[in-house]
């Protein structure tokens, strides 16, 4: 099936080492909800000790007040990116009130329905009230408990000189860069174009991750809205499970799009051209169900920011997104128009209970490894039933993944989940080699041969030792609860990085002090402050 990356990978072998990915980059996004004593989702508000949540750029929050976001910047190597969010972590923990802790693991905590999950609160400045109406609209267009998921996103970039090295790789896909005419960056439009083959190649294999990592197979009975009907299987009354899940998160309850109103929201993966006008359609088209429930409500508060299928271009859900850095007050979706892609942004990874920053660093080594084997495949467009295929491909590995025998839709048709992830991994080897030809030890090699074990015998899969060890504790909350707070012992007695945490205590200062100049420098009128942001999109609208 790999015949041609096992040729690019010789080829690459012979004509580099591996330092010409010295400079590549990757960092780390984890959330984690914040919990009371009893395990239940905490009511109170971000603590101010960590600066403010919609200035401090490594310590903020996702969709409520609860779910901490914990932010790396690039670093070097996975140790390093490790290293940083171990130190986020025992700075957060020193701050956090009195009685709380961190729920380390991606499905929730107790949860006391939709109220009990509270909208992130981010201040009058322009862009604090607009990432609060933002989120009043995630809620009200998929309701809350699904955005109490946690996860981590894996962010990865390749250096400058990577890019002319996959052009030798790939010519005729290297061709289509010339036609992607980058108005602000066109000496990005090799790195565009390689970026985009990759995100396919990604998103056709994107289903190994949740086998090798998912660590989500259970969930507390409360994350459950009362009465809805599920095919989970229950364990006791407060839990339930896939016997052979591995991450629910990944699932049909998972973070997905409600079903109950009919809306188109495909995205085509041909051409990154194509890609970016289906997402300017999705933020420029008015849903008719959205529209209806209005932009405000009886008092004139926004409960959405707008009536349009996407109400941001954040808001289009996908395993896999390219992203461009975007200047103060531009659009994410005009910053990829204008200078193309810079990074990727892998965002299916669980939060795992049995690593107490929530991944370990073979884990981070085997995600650099796909991100190469990306980089080596072939060049070919991913069609709308491919993507279909994608798509049930990752359901049915996150709901049956350790099933003996799981069949899944492969590119030549059927294919057993061993056999394939068999040859994704064989295919890895000789790049675990040349990778770690610079290291002194044998990270990548060693991570490669984890993964491949894992595939041989299930019950070494994260998820497997998940349910095992639920079995023992006696629940799910039991086993997250016990795990979380012996976790958070065990890395608060880890060396602490003295000038990480200073770093950390000016970035607190600062970001208050950035909120305060905000909120004085607010727009009179917030309507007004919406319609010019949102003006940036008239040259593309339909």
């Amino acid at each position: 099936m790999y015949t041609n990356i096992s040729q690019r990978t010789r080829e690459l072998l012979d004509s580099a080492d591996s330092s010409v990915l010295s400079g590549s980059k990757l960092g780390l996004e984890k959330e984690t909800l914040r919990i009371d004593e009893n395990g239940t989702i905490a009511q109170t508000d971000h603590p101010a000790a960590l600066g403010s949540a919609l200035c401090n750029a490594q310590v903020t929050t996702d969709f409520s007040e609860a779910l901490l976001e914990m932010v790396t910047p690039p670093c070097d190597n996975a140790a390093q990116a490790i290293d940083h969010l171990v130190g986020l972590h025992q700075f957060i923990l020193q701050r956090l009130p009195d009685g709380e802790g961190l729920w380390n693991t991606s499905m929730p905590c107790i949860l006391n329905g939709d109220a009990s999950i509270r909208i992130g609160k981010y201040g009058t400045s322009d862009n604090g009230q607009m990432k609060q109406a933002y989120r009043r609209g995630l809620g009200s267009r998929y309701g809350r408990r699904m955005q109490a998921i946690a996860g981590i996103h894996f962010n990865y970039s390749l250096p400058v000189e990577a890019w002319p090295l996959w052009k030798q790789l790939h010519p005729q896909a290297a061709a289509e860069s010339a036609q992607l005419k980058l108005p602000d960056a066109p000496e990005n439009e090799l790195a565009t174009a390689g970026y985009f083959h990759m995100t396919r190649n990604l998103m056709r294999v994107v289903w190994l991750v949740p086998y090798l990592f998912g660590a989500s197979p259970a969930i507390c009975q409360t994350f459950l809205p009362s009465g809805a009907d599920s095919d989970l299987e229950t364990y006791n009354r407060t839990t339930r499970y896939a016997p052979f899940g591995t991450s629910l998160r990944m699932g049909e309850i998972g973070y997905r799009y409600k079903e109950d109103a009919p809306i188109d929201l495909s995205v085509r993966h041909d051409r990154f051209e194509h890609y970016l006008q289906d997402i300017f359609a999705h933020v420029t088209t008015d849903h008719p169900a959205y529209k209806e429930m209005g932009v405000k409500n009886a008092e004139g508060v926004y409960q959405q920011l707008n009536a349009k299928k996407l109400q941001i271009e954040n808001e289009y859900y996908s395993s896999v997104r390219p992203k461009q850095i975007a200047t103060k007050g531009e659009m994410p979706i005009i910053a990829l128009k204008k200078r193309g892609v810079r990074y990727l942004e892998l965002r299916s990874v669980d939060v795992s209970i049995l690593d107490a920053p929530g991944l370990n660093l073979e884990q981070v080594a085997m995600l650099e490894m796909l991100m190469l084997f990306a980089w080596l495949g072939d060049n070919s467009p991913l069609a709308p039933e491919e993507m279909q295929a994608n798509k049930r491909n990752v359901y049915a590995v996150a709901h049956r993944g350790r099933e003996p025998n799981l069949m899944l839709q492969g590119p030549g048709g059927n294919i057993t989940l061993k056999a394939w992830a068999s040859e994704i991994l064989d295919v890895l080897q000789p790049i675990a080699q040349w990778l770690d030809n610079d290291n002194d030890d044998d990270l990548y090699t060693r991570s490669l041969q984890l993964q491949m074990d894992k595939v041989e015998d299930p019950s070494l899969t994260p998820s497997a030792q998940v349910i095992e060890r639920m079995f023992d504790s006696g629940s799910f909350y039991n086993m997250v609860m016990e795990d979380s707070f012996v976790q958070s012992e065990q890395l608060m007695n880890m060396p602490v990085n003295k000038a990480l945490e200073v770093e950390l205590e000016k970035l607190v200062k600062s970001s208050l002090d950035s909120q305060v100049q905000a909120e004085k420098n607010a727009s009179p009128n917030f309507d007004a402050f919406l319609e010019n942001y949102f003006s940036q999109l008239d040259p593309y609208r339909s």
